[in-house]
């Protein structure tokens, strides 16, 4: 499988998961993403510490912003995403994910 393959189901997984994450919705997070307690936690923390308040803006990614890359030591892809807010101002923060056998799990979001 290659890049170019999987990109339209990697970034609807993507974006279905930032979704999950703009309503803070933790049972769709843990059962379609594989999210425990202690990294919802730690998004949220991450969210609240970087816009410096719990009353978050909604928050996408774009395909322009997407990037997809196969590991060399295994059949997994990475996948780095852009966050924006949903007014389209960039934001410093950088999605990573995992995607293997048609299923996206979680890895962290970060300040890049």
């Amino acid at each position: 499988m290659t890049e170019e393959k999987i990109l339209p189901d990697a970034f609807k997984l993507n974006a279905e998961l930032i979704d999950n994450i703009n309503t803070m919705n933790f049972e769709n997070l843990k059962n379609n993403f594989g999210i425990n307690t202690a990294v919802f936690e730690e998004i949220k923390e991450e969210l609240f510490e970087y816009f410096e308040t719990q009353n978050l803006p909604k928050l996408k990614i774009l395909k322009t912003h997407f990037s997809i890359f196969k590991y060399d030591s295994s059949e997994n892809f990475g996948i780095e995403a852009k966050i924006f807010t949903a007014d389209h101002k960039e934001t410093e923060l950088t999605l990573h994910t995992e995607f293997c056998n048609n299923s996206l799990q979680f890895k962290l979001i970060e300040v890049m």
